[in-house]
């Protein structure tokens, strides 16, 4: 029986960015609280620990450094109202994330900086349509979301300028989306290769945004209402995936403005091309 003081949250080894983020949300949290707590590396979170830098290091252990008498956690904390609420956002983003710099405006090149008058969308792609049974599971008719997300976004929002696409699958979306230039006055891609972190600091340093169903989406959308204080210009799906909570993204802040419904009902679509 592990009876010691410290605890590991026991990181699932396929959480990308935006599933750990809430594990040291949570461990940043009682950690502040005096408690000894962090959370296991795994190879997903390698990457960004230089990132984060020292603060992430403080925050995280490598798993041969586990001890025996460490009580190990295994949960997810990603539940809005349950896990953690805006009053746990402002905390962790005040008191580590803006602190490492990884959003700071200057991270964003000039090219990719975005105005009150423009949006951006963000489309996920990798392996939520490269796997079979991840297209099953979050796959739904974009071209339908993101007409309704615009529509949400004018009337939040006002006319837009200028609509500015962040995408792991950007070629995807320059041979797929070019429909969107009818919806303002000019429609930008970001095909510069960046990486991901900046990613991270485009879109949390945009104002207004429509979010894919993943992770890495509602932290931009988290980020970026703290940072603009109007939760309202973020348009966000209903649906997150398709064998838990019958749909329904549970992560979401209820301060957004959510597309509840498209006309195929978030059916999935199961062609990785025409997805």
């Amino acid at each position: 029986m592990r009876r010691g003081q410290r605890k590991v949250l026991w990181t699932q080894q396929t959480a990308g960015l935006g599933n750990f983020l809430y594990d040291w949300m949570h461990a940043h949290h009682w950690r502040a609280r005096d408690l000894d707590i962090v959370s296991l590396r795994t190879p997903k979170m390698r990457p960004w620990l230089p990132v984060f830098g020292a603060p992430a290091m403080e925050l995280t252990v490598e798993p041969e450094d586990v001890r025996r008498t460490d009580r190990i956690e295994k949960g997810l904390y990603s539940e809005w109202g349950v896990a953690f609420d805006e009053s746990n956002l402002d905390e962790f983003i005040r008191g580590f994330i803006e602190p490492t710099g990884v959003i700071a405006p200057e991270r964003v090149p000039e090219s990719h900086r975005l105005t009150d008058a423009d949006v951006l969308i963000n489309v996920r792609r990798g392996d939520y349509v490269s796997s079979a049974a991840n297209r099953l599971n979050y796959s739904f008719d974009l071209d339908e979301y993101l007409t309704a997300a615009l529509t949400r976004s004018r009337e939040g929002g006002g006319a837009i300028e200028r609509i500015h696409v962040v995408s792991d699958g950007i070629d995807w979306c320059v041979d797929h989306l070019g429909w969107l230039d009818q919806h303002a006055d000019r429609l930008t891609f970001e095909t510069d290769g960046l990486p991901p972190e900046t990613h991270l600091a485009i879109v949390a340093n945009a104002p207004r945004l429509i979010l894919a169903n993943s992770t890495f989406s509602y932290w931009g959308g988290y980020l970026s209402s703290w940072r603009t204080r109007r939760p309202e210009w973020i348009v966000a799906p209903w649906f997150h995936i398709r064998d838990e909570a019958d749909g329904a993204a549970w992560q979401l802040d209820p301060r957004w403005s959510i597309v509840q419904d498209i006309p195929s009902h978030w059916a999935p679509v199961t062609d990785p091309v025409s997805e």
